[in-house]
């Protein structure tokens, strides 16, 4: 037993040192980032401290990966509604992408402390660090906001009948 926490530590602390020598924000410090928090929320009785490593940022990759694919999907729907970022916009298209944007930001600011920042940093196309820092919180609290933007706004676009 006293093994298997040794190990888990033992990789944190790796990752730590790893995450210090990153830019904040990159992809690679974002894989890091998120392997730290695999591995100590991990119920994994992998004694090999290389294996467990990999397996943990294999895992952060792949989850990232897989974030990255929902969200595009999202952002997808989104365009669909908002075609006027994609070609000159007429008078009803901009006014309606200026709607949806403005009943958006109603629900959003109404879902919690720091969404209204978050979604801003998301549209503006700033990173998870920036976010963490204009909001004055850590980059998984960061991430964890951005996911709750996400899920807020997926629940209203589908409530509108945009599915």
């Amino acid at each position: 037993m006293t093994r298997v926490l040794n190990t888990r530590w033992y990789a944190v602390l790796e990752m730590q040192q790893r995450l210090k020598m990153l830019n904040p924000g990159s992809p690679e410090a974002e894989i890091v980032e998120h392997a730290v928090s695999l591995a100590i929320n991990s119920k994994s009785q992998e004694e090999n401290l290389k294996f467990f490593r990999y397996d943990i940022i294999r895992n952060a990759r792949f989850s990232l990966q897989r974030t990255k694919v929902r969200q595009r999907k999202l952002c997808k729907k989104v365009a669909l509604l908002t075609p006027a970022c994609f070609k000159e916009p007429t008078e009803a298209q901009d006014f309606a992408s200026f709607d949806l944007e403005a009943k958006l930001r109603a629900v959003i600011a109404a879902s919690g402390k720091n969404m209204s920042q978050c979604f801003d940093d998301m549209i503006n196309d700033k990173g998870v660090a920036a976010t963490a820092l204009a909001c004055g919180v850590s980059q998984r609290t960061a991430n964890r906001l951005r996911q709750k933007v996400r899920q807020v706004v997926k629940i209203y676009l589908n409530s509108q009948g945009f599915a």
